[in-house]
This record gives structure tokens, sequence and C-alpha cells, in this order.
């Protein structure tokens, strides 16, 4: 997301529209892979580009414990994170990153990374969806989350967020929120 924005900027030093889209192309194909291996454990709620809301069934494990000799905390590894983040590595690696190891010869190792990561958000206690007018369509980035205290974790697309509409339904909208 924060390089799409860098290279779509005009101005910016590597402003390129075809960037743009070569890292538009590139994320969505990471959360379309992403969501087929969230369908095989639990269900995918809502995409986004950069994450997918999923519901996992309670059975799943969520963090695996490793104890580290000489700490008193074991190392926790997020299972849901560290299968998405296998598959991204294998898919997105970059074979040809270079780091300079000595400045007078401009001698450079050549090595592989991946800098893309999953992080883990949640659980939460509740997401809601609104309902599109049309049967098997959904709304696109409208939805509203909540923790487990009733407060609101994240509210996307409402009109409560925008700027010039009806204040009654502003007002509406927080009451509901």
């Amino acid at each position: 997301n924060s390089f799409y924005g860098y290279v779509m900027r005009r101005g910016a030093r590597w402003y390129s529209m075809e960037m743009a889209g070569v890292v538009t192309h590139k994320g969505g194909s990471i959360i379309r892979v992403a969501r087929q291996l969230v369908e095989r454990i639990g269900i995918p709620l809502e995409l986004d580009t950069d994450g997918i809301w999923c519901c996992l069934p309670k059975s799943f494990p969520d963090g695996i414990e490793f104890k580290v000799k000489g700490e008193k905390r074991p190392f926790v590894v997020s299972y849901p994170c560290s299968m998405l983040n296998a598959q991204t590595h294998h898919d997105c690696e970059n074979p040809q990153y270079h780091t300079l190891v000595d400045e007078k010869t401009q001698e450079y190792t050549v090595h592989k990374e991946c800098s893309i990561l999953f992080e883990l958000d949640g659980p939460y206690k509740a997401m809601i969806l609104p309902a599109a007018k049309e049967e098997g369509k959904r709304l696109k980035k409208r939805y509203a989350v909540f923790n487990f205290d009733g407060s609101l974790a994240e509210l996307k697309g409402f009109e409560l967020k925008r700027r010039g509409e009806l204040q009654l339904v502003k007002v509406f909208q927080s009451e509901i929120f």
C-alpha cells in the first residue's frame, strides 16, 4: 500500500504509472492466493488491498509456542501468518537484492529477500458487513469491527466517516456504532 502510494504521487522520485500497475497486479495476486489458503480452513469475510478479514474455526491453532533455553517467556509464532508468509515468500522472493559489502571497491553481495509480510490482528467479537441490494453481491470496503468489550475497533466505508454527508445519516450511524 505505501509503495503504491509513493509511485502514484506526482513529483516522487520513482513516480511511474507502470510501476503502480505492477504493484496493484502483484498485490491483487497475493491477496487472491491468501484467500485460497484461508478458504481451506475458514471463511474469508472481506478482502482489501492490504489484508483479509476472516473467520477461522475455534479449533484452529492461533499461535505455536516454542520454549527457548535461557528465556523466561516462550517464543510465539502466529500459525495463520506463518502459512500466509511462507506462501508469499515462495511467490514473491526477490533474487536480485544487492547489499554493499565494500564501499571502496563497490563490491556487492546478491541475495534473495522478501519484505512482504502478513500480520495478525484480532481476534474480535464481531464484524458487521451490510448486505448489498442484489443477492450474491457484497458491498466492498464497508464494515464495522467490534472488540470483545463492545468498543469499535475499526469502521470503514460508512457515511459517519465521510465529509459532505447528511448530518442526519451521520447521527443515525453514530448511534449504531
